[in-house]
């Protein structure tokens, strides 16, 4: 009886534990409205930095992964400016930013 117990107790400990470790698939994305903002607000940081006045290449229309966001943020900022001001330049990282619509 005390090993059933025990056995019982254990799968209720590591059904609880595994509960907590999965994570809510929500907390991996950015509303499109947040992650456009995101993507403005980098782009205005460049803009500043580089004296043009660069727009998005296009808007996110559905959720924008976190990580993806990040990948475009950071290939933002390592673009030098004269690459920056070349016409129709967007970094690769940003071109894939919002087309899933899940």
């Amino acid at each position: 009886m005390k090993s059933n117990s025990l056995i019982r107790f254990l799968l209720i400990i590591v059904s609880c534990v595994a509960l907590q470790c999965i994570q809510n698939r929500d907390d991996l994305f950015y509303s499109a409205v947040e992650g456009n903002q995101k993507i403005f607000e980098n782009y205005a940081l460049k803009n500043s930095a580089c004296g043009s006045n660069k727009l998005p290449g296009s808007l996110a229309l559905g959720r924008v992964k976190i990580d993806d966001a990040k990948l475009c943020f950071r290939a933002i900022e390592l673009t030098s400016c004269p690459a920056w001001n070349t016409e129709g330049f967007i970094p690769d990282s940003c071109k894939v930013i919002g087309t899933s619509l899940r």
